[in-house]
């Protein structure tokens, strides 16, 4: 029924996380379960080689956090993206770019000021998109 999942990886409270949202997506059997750390953007001050040193390490830093889900289950058809962006906003758009039929993010509620006032970053993915979302519970 889904045959391409998009699940959402933050470096915070990864393993258990990580296993609750791969457990649930593994037992969709995807042909294609996409991987995805969004990164902070760089700020446009920062340029030239600086900017690309920064993004590099992001990207190292964003690939490392998303090999440490893969070891979870190896055995998946996994896609790794490492992308910079607002993260709801960017959630969405690697949705869309990827075609995913379900998007499948971890919720544990409101944790800081922005998310009370402007909601979770899970409910904001689900309040701009048209893809089916599958949100975890702590």
């Amino acid at each position: 029924m889904y045959s391409k999942i998009l699940a959402p990886v933050s470096a915070k409270n990864l393993e258990a996380r990580s296993r609750a949202v791969l457990r649930h997506a593994l037992a969709l059997q995807p042909e294609a379960l996409f991987l995805l750390h969004v990164t902070e953007p760089i700020p446009g001050l920062v340029g030239g080689q600086a900017h690309m040193q920064i993004m590099r390490e992001q990207e190292e830093k964003g690939l490392g956090v998303l090999r440490s889900v893969v070891g979870v289950a190896e055995s998946a058809p996994f896609v790794l993206r490492v992308e910079a962006g607002t993260v709801a906003e960017t959630i969405v758009r690697v949705a869309h770019e990827e075609q995913v039929d379900l998007i499948i993010m971890f919720t544990d509620g409101r944790d800081t000021l922005e998310d009370a006032l402007l909601g979770s970053v899970t409910e904001r993915v689900l309040r701009n998109s048209d893809v089916a979302l599958l949100a975890i519970r702590r």
